[in-house]
């Protein structure tokens, strides 16, 4: 069984290295406010995500059998202290490796809200110039006053 885990992990690794390449394509396009090549990377991020999601469903049910047969907690951790080496070894590093590249789309997905926060400002204020309204800014965040992006609004 816990072969079987570490293959699910792995496919999970390759998956998530999949999604932060898209990612980055996709922060990318959205620099170049590339709105047409946007829709196909959102299409496949769809595909990955839904993708990670049955692989996640998948290494639950396997990671609860095999805690079931060790009589422990459904964890990687738990788990861990009554796997033999090398298998151990191996599911550590890949444990490990995966924590990082899912920290990795963490701060990828933070950055492109920014950025997609921001570009929402810029056409806040274009379309108010474009309107002829006069454009006033929050003296403590340097935000527009009065704009569903004030988070006082």
């Amino acid at each position: 069984m816990e072969k079987e885990l570490m293959e699910i992990m792995k496919e999970e690794k390759d998956k998530v290295s999949e999604l932060i390449e898209t990612l980055k394509a996709k922060r990318k396009l959205i620099e170049q406010n590339n709105v047409v090549s946007l829709n196909d990377i959102l299409d496949k991020e769809k595909d990955l995500v839904d993708t990670l999601n049955k692989l996640e469903s998948k290494r639950l049910s396997v990671t609860i059998d095999i805690s079931k047969r060790y009589e422990t907690e459904p964890t990687i951790s738990d788990i861990l202290v009554h796997t033999k080496e090398p298998i151990r070894h191996d599911l550590t590093l890949l444990a490990a490796r995966l924590t990082e590249l899912l920290n990795e789309v963490s701060l990828l997905n933070l950055g492109i809200q920014q950025m997609i926060a921001y570009r929402l400002e810029e056409f806040d204020v274009l379309m108010e110039a474009i309107r002829g309204k006069k454009v006033t800014y929050d003296k403590y965040e340097k935000n527009k006053a009065g704009t569903i992006f004030n988070r006082r609004a």
